[in-house]
């Protein structure tokens, strides 16, 4: 199978061409309707003038006739290319993920931002350069919020992990429906729109509008007023023109009594009118698709409601109705309203759908959302087909991973080997400045975070337990409570060491602690709480600089030294990023110091 770029690329120029294509097409469309108009109206003058008014008439009509078939052509032209189009940015974008340009994709997700999260701040799960800005495809609102969902509470049940597991495997082999489903998602408008207002509108049925009296009015008196009005015409003796003013009057009031209640569903209806048609092209798109994974199958069957009527069908449905609504805009309507009541046979066609299908709507939206999550993920799976699929103990508590890289990093990445095999067990990181001990600590809790997930992970082999993650990294002042860094980390490690203790399966990601205060007590602190935690069970790792702490493993056979070490050369500073058994030897402080031309006498 082709790499990834290749296919991406590939994919590329062939819409490229099919844009061009269809861009031509429309040119020559739009001539033709131009050259109809004008041809229509030239022969129909000559003739005209000539007195041949039948050939006139059917002169007009076929003009008529031909113009509003290109009409209709060109707009289909124009959806055509439109879709084309979407296809062709979506496979750039994914060009630039493999190139490492995804970092100027515009959705960041910084409104997800949770400063008391237990580990999305410290993991860069959302903001810049961060997870979600990576695999976001999402389109819709419920899309968008489902990943968001997903990726501050990931799964710790094995079952449902592994049913995600077989549906992302699945949506990564389907490439062509994740590019089209993404693309039709793309074409929807106010996509940031949250849909609760339609969602209450379509269950608040109405069943006035649907009763047998309001089809009798509705159908009746058009009918009369149609027959009224031509008689009235035709026989002005007979059929005054009071009766069907009368009757128009009668209309008009009837329709500005109901105003209030049709408008505020048009209104609605005005609202979802295009994306309703989107909603229907992508449920269209995933129930006609043939899975292999359960989970995706399951999901299929649960948009099919009685007699086995597919979800998109009944949409159209709606769609249909919406679309009646749109007469409205018409500069003839108001007399077209005062004629046939068209106002109510709009509401009778809405409020029908309602009655069927208003509480499904929602749940078929919710699907289209877990369906472009999924999607989110799946594309992990393809983009990168080196990286592995996690596998989980069942009942011991640990992980091991061979080459394990940070999923955020271009494929120049350093990767590194880890294995925690007993509850308790505590990796203590030392090192000096810039060697690579945070980004280790980010790149286990990441990789942790896309297992619970059921996607794949930036590594050649992984196993792990279930276990929460809780991270205390990027401490920061509170100017709004008055809470300085030190004192919030300390309320961070206090919720840390209470889950711990709770009996809840943890692992921890401890970044330089109690950074904020004098050595003495630092070293102190920190010697106390890495054996308190560690008898509670919990995993974790603890990078720090101080050396000394090195010698708990002396005293406790769950803790082990790490540590990441630089190298010199003609007066440089290099660094290998590759974990090393054991407490560091070195320092740097001083060079880098001398470095950035910060004078030292040593």
């Amino acid at each position: 199978m082709a790499h990834p770029q290749e296919r991406y690329q590939n994919r590329v120029t062939k819409y490229q061409e099919k844009v061009r294509e269809l861009e031509k097409k429309s040119r020559w469309v739009s001539h033709l309707r131009l050259l109809t108009s004008l041809g229509g109206m030239g022969t129909g003058i000559y003739f005209y003038l000539h007195h041949l008014y039948p050939v006139v008439a059917g002169i007009f009509l076929i003009t008529i006739f031909i113009f509003l078939r290109l009409v209709i052509h060109h707009q289909s032209l124009r959806n055509k290319k439109n879709f084309a189009q979407a296809m062709l940015e979506i496979n750039k974008q994914s060009l630039a993920r493999l190139s490492d340009a995804w970092t100027q994709f515009p959705d960041t997700g910084t409104e997800f931002l949770q400063e008391t999260h237990p580990f999305a701040v410290d993991l860069d799960i959302f903001g810049k350069r961060s997870l979600f800005q990576l695999i976001n495809t999402t389109n819709t609102f419920l899309g968008r919020k489902r990943l968001k969902n997903l990726l501050l509470s990931p799964f710790t049940d094995i079952d449902q992990v592994l049913i995600r597991q077989k549906n992302i495997r699945d949506l990564a082999d389907s490439l062509d429906f994740r590019q089209k489903f993404q693309s039709e998602g793309s074409l929807l408008t106010n996509k940031d729109q949250n849909p609760e207002d339609l969602f209450r509108w379509t269950k608040n049925f109405q069943a006035s509008w649907t009763s047998p009296y309001v089809k009798v009015l509705t159908t009746v008196s058009p009918l009369v007023l149609v027959i009224l009005t031509v008689l009235a015409f035709i026989l002005p003796d007979r059929i005054p023109f009071f009766l069907p003013l009368t009757q128009f009057l009668c209309h008009g009031i009837i329709l500005f009594y109901f105003s209030k209640n049709t408008g505020t569903a048009f209104t609605v209806a005005d609202k979802y009118q295009k994306n309703i048609k989107g909603y229907k092209r992508m449920l269209q798109l995933f129930e006609e698709e043939e899975f292999q994974a359960p989970g995706l199958k399951k999901l299929q069957k649960e948009l099919k409601i009685k007699k086995n009527q597919p979800a998109f069908q009944q949409i159209k449905r709606l769609g249909k109705a919406v679309d009646m609504s749109y007469l409205r805009y018409h500069q003839l309507y108001f007399i077209f309203n005062l004629f046939t009541l068209w106002d109510f046979h709009v509401m009778a066609a809405l409020e029908g759908w309602k009655k069927k299908f208003g509480y499904h709507l929602e749940e078929w939206l919710h699907t289209l959302g877990e369906i472009e999550a999924l999607s989110s993920l799946a594309l992990l799976a393809f983009d990168h087909p080196n990286w592995c699929f996690p596998q989980f103990y069942e009942s011991s508590v640990g992980i091991s991973a061979k080459d394990l890289g940070h999923p955020l990093l271009p494929e120049t990445r350093v990767c590194n080997d880890i294995e925690i095999k007993n509850a308790g067990e505590i990796l203590l990181i030392t090192g000096s400045n810039m060697s690579g001990k945070s980004t280790f600590l980010r790149t286990v809790g990441i990789n942790l975070l896309l297992a619970y997930l059921g996607a794949p992970v930036c590594a050649r082999e992984f196993k792990c337990s279930f276990l929460h993650i809780y991270t205390s990294m990027r401490i920061n002042d509170n100017l709004d409570t008055g809470t300085s860094s030190f004192f919030a980390e300390l309320l961070r490690i206090k919720t840390i060491l209470a889950e711990a203790k709770g009996g809840k399966p943890i692992i921890f990601l401890l970044d330089e602690i109690f950074r904020g205060t004098n050595s003495r007590d630092r070293h102190t602190g920190a010697k106390h709480l890495i054996k308190k935690l560690s008898d509670t069970g919990a995993v974790g790792l603890v990078s720090t600089h101080d050396l000394e702490l090195g010698d708990l493993a002396k005293e406790s056979p769950w803790i082990k030294n790490y540590h990441f070490d630089e190298y010199y050369q003609n007066g440089k500073i290099f660094f290998d990023y590759k974990l090393k058994p054991g407490v560091s030897t070195t320092r740097n402080a001083i060079f880098l110091m001398k470095m950035a031309g910060i004078d030292i006498n040593e």
